[in-house]
């Protein structure tokens, strides 16, 4: 049975006097699940709610202090909400007998979003109608399989250095609107499509190409016009262009592609030893960009 533990409303009580705590634990599926919100203590009830979800390997508390999304947050009154893979995974559409946590292959990730939206909905917290998701490598794997099999609860995604796995079957049954971000230099998800990057002798599947993934979504979203492409960065050896679809009968797609860009959320706080690891970041800042485009959105 899937249910959430009681205590959480006693902990959703807390948070909302302090707006900040760490990472709570609820019951789904018979396991343990973690995930660290931060909610504005003088906004509105509800609230929009952003779910920001981590890279492969990586935890909640590591994206909610890379993006430093929680100040954004607060300024513009939105839920942020950082949910934590199994054992730093996601089962986000890729064959999972290769991955290096033998639970990933069963976890049933879709539906544990779904559920802390549900329970954040339920105690008043959140809006139903404006539930967000952004997520980076294979969080933003898992944010494209949220949006290709609930989009009805989905009302705008946003995928930053990731790109569709290859096996993924892709098939909304309405429109999303989609924001993505990806460098052209990404070397652990590559933009031109392919291998995912090995370490540890595991294999971590294929992706499609960051365009024929945004083709996907343009075909999807009904956006029948030519690629417009605007420069609005540049930064280093990294430059900028803003590539948009319109018109769109159904939803709105936009690309950022960050040309000599690495594995990076841009904006966020890497400094030079990320700048090492992960290659050179763009002359942007993906929060502002993604929370202007999802509120430009009508809500679901």
């Amino acid at each position: 049975m899937k249910r959430l533990l009681a205590p959480l409303f006693g902990f959703l009580v807390a948070v909302m006097l302090v707006g900040r705590a760490g990472a709570t634990t609820i019951e789904f599926d018979g396991l343990e699940r973690q995930f660290e919100m931060y909610v504005p203590p003088t906004a509105p009830r509800p609230l929009p709610v952003v779910l920001l979800l981590h890279g492969g390997t990586s935890t909640a508390e590591q994206i909610r202090r890379y993006t430093g999304f929680d100040a954004l947050a607060a300024r513009e009154g939105i839920l942020a909400v950082y949910p934590q893979g199994v054992a730093g995974q996601w089962n986000d559409g890729r064959p999972q007998t290769g991955m290096p946590h033998p639970l990933t292959a069963d976890t049933d990730d879709v539906g544990f979003l779904l559920a802390l939206v549900d329970e954040l909905v339920g105690h008043g917290l959140a809006d139903p109608r404006r539930i967000y998701v952004a997520g980076i490598a294979s969080g933003g794997m898992m944010a494209l399989r949220l949006a290709c099999e609930h989009p009805e609860r989905i009302a705008a995604a946003a995928v930053v250095a990731a790109n569709q796995p290859s096996e993924l079957n892709c098939t909304p049954t309405r429109p999303v609107p989609m924001i993505f971000f990806h460098g052209t230099r990404d070397r652990f998800v590559p933009f031109g499509g392919g291998d995912i990057l090995q370490w540890a002798n595991v294999d971590r599947g294929k992706v499609l190409s960051a365009h024929d993934t945004v083709e996907q979504w343009r075909k999807i979203d009904g956006c029948t016009g030519e690629p417009n492409t605007h420069r609005v960065g540049a930064s280093g050896a990294v430059a900028v262009d803003l590539v948009t679809y319109e018109p769109c009968s159904g939803a709105e797609v936009r690309h950022f592609v960050m040309k000599g860009g690495g594995h990076t959320w841009p904006g966020a706080h890497q400094g030079p030893a990320g700048d090492k690891l992960l290659g050179p970041a763009a002359g942007i800042n993906a929060n502002e960009e993604i929370w202007k485009f999802f509120d430009a959105q009508p809500p679901r």
